[in-house]
């Protein structure tokens, strides 16, 4: 009977450090995305980026971003013990990242009828396409369960909309703020996570 206690013991010390694990490697994706947008108002604040020079910055960052997002989400994945899955669930998390793109950088900016101006229209095209691919994102990664980390970073953004639409000014620099505290609320949501798993 004693053997039975300290082999469930183990497990569940096992089955922690894995959890913490995963938890650590969400932290990790969200804090990329971070660092990457709060790069880009650094070099922003030295000098005007032209269209161009955004252009290549944030599709190097994208490459990039899906390159460690793809090698994370494989670790998790490894770690849960579902490997059957993985293609699937990369190809659910890029078809809402995909509808979230469509959606949020070139049906709302044209939507004349949204905001009080274009950069409004901006700020609302930029939280909807966040809003919809991370809530796709999740969907797909937790089924509807778990992954409750993750919802600031849709959550606060999708909330964020309606004092968007009535910005006059700074609408798309105030969206920029309002999606780096999510992220960063995610983040420590985390690493929250993490040490608790860590802790059974």
């Amino acid at each position: 009977m004693e053997e039975v206690k300290e082999l469930k013991e183990t497990l569940e010390r096992v089955e922690g450090k894995l959890i913490a694990a995963a938890n650590v490697y969400g932290a990790m994706n969200f804090a990329f995305w971070l660092v990457a947008m709060s790069l880009f108002f650094v070099l922003l604040g030295i000098g005007s980026a032209s269209p161009l020079v955004s252009l290549t910055y944030w599709g190097t960052a994208i490459a990039f971003g899906i390159y460690v997002s793809v090698k994370l989400w494989g670790r998790i994945e490894r770690l849960a013990g579902s490997r059957s899955g993985s293609r699937m669930g990369a190809l659910g998390i890029g078809a809402s990242w995909a509808v979230g793109s469509i959606i949020g950088w070139w049906v709302v900016p044209d939507m004349t009828g949204i905001g009080v101006n274009e950069g409004a229209r901006l700020a609302v095209g930029f939280l909807t396409f966040l809003s919809l691919s991370l809530l796709g994102q999740w969907f797909v990664m937790s089924a509807g369960k778990g992954h409750y980390e993750m919802i600031p970073s849709f959550l606060l953004p999708l909330l964020a909309i309606p004092i968007a639409m009535d910005m006059e000014k700074g609408a798309m620099l105030w969206a920029g703020f309002v999606v780096a505290f999510s992220y960063g609320l995610t983040v420590l949501l985390y690493l929250y996570s993490a040490f608790k798993a860590i802790e059974r």
